[in-house]
């Protein structure tokens, strides 16, 4: 009996024809596993591609109100030309475009304006600069983003 077993085993073995390739059931699974991946996925990139477009403002804005502290330190008001800053920050940056308004000898508003708000997932963020020549310090009130926005302003 095993040896009628084994004859039959051996026989099946080498008459059976090799298969090559996947059927289409395997290749539809496959998509399928794949199609769910990129769909827990995408969102996920997305916002943190958004957060480090973001990160972009905040940190050049940091810089300009660094420079304007410096500026009003050295003269009477702070400034709404953002090149007279002692900083080596371009107006124009990758997502946003830096402003400047209302500089008067006791605050200024700085702008970084989103360029495509939509389409990079940013917006529009500022911060306001208020000195106090009683004590000499400067006061800084960050405000203007969405907050459903991804990496939102303090």
């Amino acid at each position: 009996m095993a040896s009628n077993f084994k004859f039959k085993l051996l026989s099946h073995l080498t008459n059976k024809k090799e298969e090559k390739g996947f059927t289409l059931i395997e290749l539809l699974v496959v998509v399928i596993i794949i199609g769910v991946l990129a769909a827990i996925a995408l969102p996920n990139l997305l916002n943190q591609v958004g957060k480090a477009r973001m990160s972009e403002g905040k940190s050049t804005l940091g810089a300009i109100n660094r420079g304007q502290q410096v500026y009003r330190t050295e003269n009477p008001t702070f400034t709404n030309d953002l090149t007279k800053l002692d900083t080596k920050v371009d107006v124009t940056g990758d997502f946003f475009t830096f402003s400047a308004t209302g500089a008067g000898s006791g605050a200024v508003t700085n702008i970084a304006t989103a360029s495509a708000p939509e389409g990079d997932n940013t917006t529009t963020i500022s911060t306001a600069i208020t000195y106090t020549p009683a004590d000499g310090t400067f006061t800084l009130t960050n405000g203007g983003a969405t907050q459903n926005k991804s990496g939102g302003w303090f």
